[in-house]
């Protein structure tokens, strides 16, 4: 009899279990936050420009820092530009940092290590109606 009362002790916590780790996942296979920041970064490093199109609000501000010069492109603007010039064929290290991180937003931090440069890329994402990314800021050295 105690078998048996552990036995279904066990069971009822596997069903616990299993129905709070259905819970962590998406809605409607909607991207998390994070997986919108691991499918930019795969993007962006490796010229994947076809996924950015679903994780990018359609008022996108990205802009490109370069000196004293800045240059802002749009939504379409970026896609296109990553569609036709593609990415580096050089090899590339990545390192993501947190800045902020709250129920409606994250700010991240992407540093992109190539042989000769590096882009800093400065991501904002937030909860509209789905996690996208409404604004980057790309900084070279």
């Amino acid at each position: 009899m105690k078998t048996l009362k552990s036995a279904l002790t066990a069971i009822a916590l596997l069903f616990i279990c299993v129905a709070a780790n259905a819970t962590a996942k998406p809605i409607n296979g909607k991207p998390t936050k994070n997986d919108i920041v691991n499918l930019y970064v795969d993007a962006i490093a490796h010229g994947k420009a076809d996924v950015l199109d679903k994780i990018i609000d359609d008022g996108l501000q990205f802009d490109i820092v370069r000196g004293e010069n800045i240059n802002n492109l749009n939504k379409s603007q970026l896609i296109d530009d990553l569609k036709n010039n593609g990415t580096l064929s050089q090899p590339v290290s990545t390192n993501t940092t947190v800045v902020i991180d709250d129920d409606n937003s994250l700010v991240v931090k992407v540093e992109f290590k190539y042989n000769n440069f590096t882009r800093t890329d400065r991501l904002t994402i937030e909860n509209l109606n789905g996690w996208a990314i409404t604004k980057i800021i790309s900084t070279f050295k």
